[in-house]
């Protein structure tokens, strides 16, 4: 009894943490539950326990080791003619080889995930299979085979009255229809996932869509619808006390201002967005670089130099080369000309120079894409680098941060996510 009491006990620790996001420590109370099953020596117990501790390897990027753990939790399944069992462990195995962008794999794991998958067992499990499935599709761009299983994932949610559910694929669906150029399709249907989340009083899930519509109006330059939806995504993550969010919806905020020209009001939301920011010196070299920009803008030139040392810094501890040549450029070219009676034209020259362009809509697709990964949402991160890249090839901007951010976004694509594996 006490080994069955053991379990449990790091069973759910570890399923809170996995719920939470936080899978570093679900995978150490996972990885106790799982030697505790096997002390009891009972396959199904085995199996499950096996194949939550593959899950959280896949979130903690152990792809080899999820994938011998799945496997496992299939063997045992199979030996017991446990369908539901079968169907998750190759829903597993179909994650790992997504995550390895072995897409052909996963999408025939996932078909047969979903036809394992017992008729009388929770329906609202098998409109996540159809969804992960979709979400498949997606990256290999077969928008519609992608939107037909999103389609059948949203009838699932409507008919069992899981509005939370229907609302999040309703996103999927508008990024769909957004990488096909149907812009109005794409913006209704991230209407109808907001209606939904007001109608549920889901307030940090609205905030989340309510971004994708100053997205999309930020993409349709009507720059005002723009800036009062990220307003609202503020003012509901400041509410619940989200303080990464907070950071960066005051950032993106700040970035929408700044190509409003707003250079007053971009200022002090970068500087708020400092103010909460709590991740790597990378965030915190760009933020000051920002600041840096809007100095110049304002002419105020002292200011400016202040905060490129800030930026060359952090840039510095970051390791980032790139960053480093360009601040110094840009810082060097400042001071060159501080003294100069030219200097109230100073950020034309620099413009002149390509030191920085004029807030570029391809910029501002990166730190929305940059955005959108922090908050866990890779699949509408990941289409915000194309489109980014997309721009940037059109304008012959340099493209290689651009491509890096889509190549670490395909490696990590579920490392946040926030999925439920365990209905």
């Amino acid at each position: 009894m006490a080994s069955l009491n053991k379990w449990q006990i790091h069973l759910e620790t570890g399923i809170k943490y996995l719920g939470e996001g936080n899978s570093l420590k679900a995978e150490g109370y996972l990885k106790d539950s799982l030697e505790a099953a096997q002390d009891l020596g009972v396959p199904i117990i085995i199996a499950f326990s096996q194949r939550l501790l593959a899950t959280a390897q896949v979130r903690n990027n152990k792809l080899d080791e999820a994938e011998k753990g799945f496997q496992r939790a299939l063997e045992l399944c199979q030996e017991l003619n446990n369908n539901k069992g079968i169907s998750e462990a190759k829903a597993g195995l179909a994650s790992v080889y997504f995550v390895r962008r072995e897409y052909h794999s996963s999408v025939a794991l996932y078909k047969e995930a979903i036809r394992m998958y017992p008729k009388d067992a929770s329906p609202l499990r098998l409109a996540v299979l159809y969804s992960d499935l979709g979400q498949v599709y997606s990256r290999m761009t077969k928008w519609s085979k992608s939107e037909a299983v999103f389609l059948k994932a949203v009838a699932f949610c409507k008919e069992h009255r899981y509005a939370k559910g229907e609302a999040e694929i309703i996103l999927y669906l508008g990024e769909i229809s957004y990488n096909q150029g149907k812009m109005q399709l794409a913006q209704e249907r991230f209407s109808e996932a907001v209606q939904i989340f007001v109608s549920i009083g889901d307030e940090l899930s609205l905030a989340n869509a309510l971004s994708y519509l100053a997205f999309i109006y930020l993409e349709k330059n009507l720059i005002q619808d723009a800036l009062l939806f990220q307003y609202r995504v503020v003012a509901l993550y400041l509410r619940y006390k989200q303080t990464m969010e907070i950071s960066e919806s005051y950032y993106l905020l700040s970035n929408i201002l700044q190509y409003a020209g707003l250079l007053d009001e971009a200022e002090q939301c970068v500087k708020h967005s400092l103010t909460y920011f709590n991740g790597f010196e990378f965030g915190l070299a760009a933020r000051y670089h920002s600041l840096a920009v809007i100095s110049i803008m304002k002419k105020e030139y002292d200011d400016a130099k202040n905060y490129y040392y800030s930026a060359l810094k952090y840039f510095q501890h970051y390791g980032d080369g790139s960053k480093i040549g360009e601040i110094s450029e840009e810082l060097s070219y400042l001071i060159k000309y501080e003294d100069a009676c030219i200097k109230e034209n100073l950020y034309q020259l620099m413009i002149g120079r390509n030191c920085f362009p004029e807030v570029p809509k391809h910029e501002i697709m990166v730190k929305l894409a940059v955005t959108l990964q922090n908050k866990g949402n890779n699949l509408a991160a990941l289409r915000c680098g194309w489109r980014a890249l997309e721009i940037a090839k059109a304008m012959k901007y340099e493209t290689l941060e651009i491509e890096l951010l889509i190549q670490n976004l395909s490696q990590h694509i579920r490392k946040n996510k926030k999925k439920n594996y365990l209905q």
